[in-house]
């Protein structure tokens, strides 16, 4: 089974889409699956559209504070019940066709799968950032990372859960990279449409 986390903050227009996108792959796929969707804080009807969708397979976490993206993940990391554990964004920058592809891969393979950007797209502040954190990690590592601040990662449960993770915010990011490379465990890459 895989554990889908959401971490949503102010997503009302796209939050639908979203869940819906996800279950309709996941659900084509006759995987099991949950959706764990976390509102952190959201001011806008974020609440009002997680209450209106009925579905079995939706786990939903409220936060009544905006903590940032780390809490979110760790909230939803110690609901989640997968074998796997994977992170979809609430924004639509990524197309979860993708990540569907990517859990076949994580479970066949019984591995760590990252889903890695081309880096031509997005801010170029944010491409240049990404570039120089991936290359600090693969230094400190001896890893060949080329995309550590990609949403989609897909972990296994009990390893995700080992972590202990602490950041609130996107560090969480660096953080779950670093803490998997630290166990000396590979990570695989596979490309990504984004």
């Amino acid at each position: 089974m895989l554990s889908i986390i959401i971490p949503i903050y102010n997503e009302e227009k796209t939050l639908e889409e979203v869940v819906l996108k996800t279950q309709k792959v996941f659900q084509e796929s006759k995987n099991n699956y949950e959706i764990i969707l976390v509102n952190d804080g959201s001011k806008d009807k974020t609440r009002e559209i997680i209450e209106n969708i009925k579905d079995s397979h939706i786990v939903a976490i409220h936060h009544e504070t905006n903590y940032g993206k780390g809490k979110a993940l760790q909230s939803g990391i110690k609901k989640a019940t997968g074998n796997y554990i994977a992170i979809q964004d609430a924004d639509l920058e990524y197309d979860p066709i993708n990540l569907f592809k990517l859990s076949q891969i994580a479970i066949e393979k019984n591995t760590v799968i990252y889903g890695k950007r081309d880096g031509k797209q997005g801010y170029i502040l944010n491409r240049i950032g990404n570039k120089i954190l991936s290359l600090t990690c693969n230094i400190l590592f001896w890893s060949k990372m080329s995309d550590i601040y990609t949403c989609y990662k897909i972990v296994p449960r009990e390893l995700m859960q080992s972590l202990d993770l602490k950041s609130n915010g996107f560090e969480i990011e660096a953080e779950i990279t670093a803490k998997i490379l630290k166990k000396k465990i590979e990570i695989i890459e596979i490309p990504i449409s984004y």
